[in-house]
């Protein structure tokens, strides 16, 4: 089945739940609007799929919002960018989203993370430790500087590869003394302490390199991806459960277009995987 059949097939599915249940029209839109981008995000990620859905669903879900009415489709998934970012972030805070394109801007404003324990299945790699109660996380980072993946989260551990300055890698965790567990196509292949990296942001490369984002997708901006060293299929790998730590925050999106102004207030939380989930 391809995409195109397999998403008119989930939209269909989902008109008969709408019909058969209470659900508003609002809430059918959200939902609809949420499976949708998440097809299509996943279509535009290459190496960034996982960023790429998130984004994807993160802009369904305004597509069948009142805050999302006036803006462009480019322009959601620019907000959504932005979004997925603040959601991202340890601290609570507000980030400023605008658009070249019509003047539309926003206010993101992320609440304080609660967090609840809870099991999950790690796959990693047989030499890697798994860390109880680590926070889970579904984030990209950027090397500051040459560094040692290692096989736990210290420096008594041994080194399994290394990365360049600039290089791109992915977070699925995050341990109490700030070193980060890093996957590959959702293995686990190591830790890094969280002071030698950056949150990779797009949307700043973007505007650095002079991309117009309501017009080309955050996923097409070009990185440098790490941890290319790592053969999965020539390591031995293994699973483990353990309990980890998964968040949920209050978010408010204040949106305002040249049509007037629209509030969005949302109770976002981390699924197993670490991807936020609005609503």
């Amino acid at each position: 089945m391809n995409t195109k059949n397999a998403l008119i097939g989930l939209l269909a599915a989902f008109l008969v739940v709408g019909c058969q249940s209470n659900m508003t029209k609002e809430q059918l839109g959200q939902t609809i609007g949420a499976v949708g981008g998440a097809v299509l995000g996943a279509q535009l990620g290459g190496d960034n799929k996982v960023l790429a859905a998130a984004i994807g669903a993160v802009a369904g879900y305004f597509a069948g919002k009142m805050i999302g009415r006036y803006l462009s489709e480019q322009e959601r998934k620019s907000l959504a960018a932005d979004t997925v970012d603040a959601l991202e972030r340890e601290k609570a805070g507000t980030t400023v989203w605008k658009s070249p394109q019509s003047g539309a801007s926003a206010d993101i404003r992320t609440g304080k993370i609660s967090y609840k324990v809870k099991e999950r299945k790690v796959v990693h790699l047989k030499s890697v430790k798994t860390v109880p109660g680590i926070k889970l996380e579904n984030r990209e980072y950027q090397t500051i500087s040459a560094l040692r993946v290692r096989q736990g989260p210290g420096t008594q551990y041994q080194t399994i590869t290394t990365l360049r300055p600039g290089d791109v890698v992915h977070s699925t965790g995050r341990t109490d003394n700030g070193w980060l567990m890093l996957a590959k196509n959702g293995v686990t292949v190591g830790y890094v302490h969280g002071k030698y990296v950056k949150p990779y942001d797009p949307v700043a490369v973007a505007r650095e390199k002079g991309i117009d984002l309501d017009k080309v997708d955050v996923a097409e901006v070009p990185r440098h991806e790490g941890l290319e060293g790592i053969d999965l299929d020539a390591v031995e790998t293994t699973s483990s459960v353990v309990e980890t730590k998964v968040g949920c925050r209050d978010v408010e999106i204040n949106v305002k277009t040249k049509k007037g102004t629209e509030t969005e207030k949302i109770h976002a939380c981390q699924q197993d995987d670490g991807v936020w989930q609005l609503g």
